[in-house]
């Protein structure tokens, strides 16, 4: 048994309402690699964290107090490590958590008790099965603008294409992004700039117009041509320029 096998039955072992949540369900079904598992329990999720940690060993960090999340760093075997979050349901129950958040693939679940079953509200597995990032609810991106961000990095993360709708909605609330904090927009960010295709995601980015508004730096560049033996304008140029890094990268990585 691994040991995130090992922590999905020490979790089914302590008589509460525990499921497993998130990516990490979603990654499951893709067959993808699981890194950390995001629990939700009807109860407090800051003493069941520290409650996992001391079992397993493992370093605990209070994430946020005021939501009960907290998080347990597990050591496996040759020195990887597993992070398990693990937080209150948001709202009254199962039901009222999946509803509240992103997009339908990041909205199923699973009792830890019944880890065979799918919880699945909201089309997540027929997303899944057709590449779709969608957003679970009309307010969905309203609520977080940094869903927005987020969508455009799970879609290229995953090889997903965004529903048409969604776009709608990331068009329309994306805008707020102006008032989130850097913080939380550098970390969206870097994620994507992580992934390997990252430059057709800028471009994205600028064609829902969160672009400017995210790094408003590059207004300046969009309407700047350059002359020859230059074939694109300056933004161009610049979105180009990341575009052939990576290529770079990849062919020193080969």
């Amino acid at each position: 048994m691994n040991l995130g096998d090992r922590v999905i039955s020490w979790l089914a072992g302590q008589k509460l309402d525990v499921y497993l949540v998130g990516g990490c369900v979603r990654d499951q079904l893709l067959g993808r690699a699981i890194y950390d598992l995001d629990v939700a329990v009807a109860g407090d999720g800051l003493a069941l964290a520290r409650r996992l940690a001391d079992s397993f060993d493992a370093d605990y960090y209070t994430l946020d107090g005021e939501r009960g999340t907290g998080r347990a760093i597990l050591r496996c075997e040759g020195g990887e490590r597993l992070f398990v979050d693990v937080a209150r349901l948001r709202g009254r129950d199962l039901t009222a958590d999946l509803a509240g958040r992103d997009f339908t693939v990041n909205a199923l679940a699973v009792d830890v008790c019944s880890p065979e079953v799918v919880i699945d509200y909201h089309g997540g597995l027929a997303d899944l099965g057709a590449g779709l990032i969608r957003a679970v609810s009309e307010d969905a991106i309203r609520s977080d603008p940094v869903r927005a961000l987020r969508a455009i990095r799970q879609a290229a993360q995953l090889e997903f294409a965004l529903e048409p709708q969604t776009e709608d909605l990331i068009q329309r609330d994306g805008i707020a992004l102006a008032d989130v904090s850097a913080e939380r927009i550098c970390d969206e960010l870097s994620k994507l700039l992580a992934c390997a295709s990252s430059a057709p995601s800028l471009y994205e980015l600028d064609r829902l117009g969160l672009l400017g508004v995210i790094l408003p730096e590059l207004e300046a560049q969009r309407d700047l041509e350059q002359p020859p033996p230059h074939r694109y304008g300056v933004l161009k140029h610049s979105l180009e320029t990341v575009s052939y890094t990576h290529l770079r990268a990849h062919e020193t990585n080969d």
